[in-house]
């Protein structure tokens, strides 16, 4: 709330000597120094602030801010990949052990079997990243749009390294989580996996 009067009545009601608080001076750069000079001589000014040095101090702490903000992101969403990537590797591996085995059994090679597990894994990991990158392009405006308002706005940039990160981030958890799932199915035991039901 904002409220205007007559800087002698105020005094008035406050029962002070009228006075200045503050003015906004436009100060030729090469003065500057003579200025903080005459500032520290006078005895009842108690300061002066650069609106340069304001803004230089606000775009300095938002830019942290973001960067904490971005980094902690970027962390949760690459443990959430790798778990989510992983997750699908164990599933499709516990849903299709049964099968595997048989073809082992009639005498395909584990690399052969591997082929066939690991190649649906990464025909999904193919998918998912071109959708994952629009989901979350999507997501991204979201949050732009809900953090806008009348005071200030956040532009949505993404770059095509961003892009590029997310998909070898999940490019790289597929491939980790392929590694492990070979492992597991070349250490298999085929006459376990055949005696269980279905």
């Amino acid at each position: 709330l904002g409220a205007y009067m007559d800087q002698d009545r105020l005094a008035a009601m406050l029962g002070q000597v009228p006075q200045v608080t503050l003015a906004n001076v436009m100060i030729d750069e090469a003065r500057q120094d003579a200025l903080y000079d005459a500032v520290k001589a006078a005895p009842g000014l108690s300061g002066i602030t650069l609106m340069s040095q304001v803004r230089n101090s606000f775009d300095e702490t938002m830019a942290e801010s973001a960067w904490i903000s971005v980094t902690v992101f970027t962390l949760v969403a690459s443990l959430i990949a790798i778990g989510v990537v992983y997750n699908s590797a164990r599933i499709l591996l516990s849903e299709r052990a049964r099968e595997l085995a048989s073809l082992r059994i009639l005498g395909f090679t584990r690399g052969e079997v591997s082929y066939i597990l690991l190649g649906e894994l990464f025909l999904l990991t193919a998918v998912a990243i071109p959708l994952g990158l629009w989901i979350g392009y999507g997501m991204a405006a979201g949050m732009v749009a809900s953090f806008d308002s009348d005071l200030y706005s956040i532009p949505l940039i993404i770059t095509q390294k961003t892009y590029a990160r997310a998909a070898l981030v999940v490019a790289g958890a597929s491939l980790a989580s392929a590694l492990i799932v070979r492992r597991r199915i070349d250490r298999m035991d085929l006459v376990a996996v055949m005696k269980t039901r279905e």
